[in-house]
């Protein structure tokens, strides 16, 4: 009997200890990536969940439904930073999508056109 117990403590140690060592990467490709699983799935609720606290209400369940119809089978996810410069400028910096080594890699930049500044804001 004493065998057995100790047997089965190692055994729930084990258990316990691969699920702690399993992680989630949570990135912005997955976000999005499961954004539009959503989507396709007609998911509001789930959809809203992944917005941060406070911004779950820009979008009504009319709404999404509307974004929902531009959806195509095929889609691209790219990965951008928006750089914010105390003299007014913007550059936008693109990310490689498929992170090597863990590591995001800068893919290219752009200068953000005055006209489009606004949009940032």
């Amino acid at each position: 009997m004493k065998k057995k117990n100790i047997i089965l403590i190692i055994f729930l140690i084990c258990i316990l200890l691969i699920t702690a060592c399993q992680k989630t990467n949570n990135t912005p490709l997955l976000a999005s990536m499961s954004m539009k699983a959503n989507m396709e799935h007609l998911n509001y609720e789930e959809f809203r969940d992944a917005y941060a606290q406070g911004e779950e209400s820009w979008i009504s369940e009319e709404q999404f439904v509307e974004v929902k119809s531009l959806l195509t089978s095929g889609s691209s996810h790219k990965t951008y930073e928006l750089f914010k410069f105390d003299n007014g400028e913007m550059i936008l910096v693109e990310f490689a999508t498929t992170p090597q080594n863990g590591e995001y890699k800068v893919q290219g930049i752009e200068v953000v056109p005055d006209e489009m500044k606004e949009l940032f804001k």
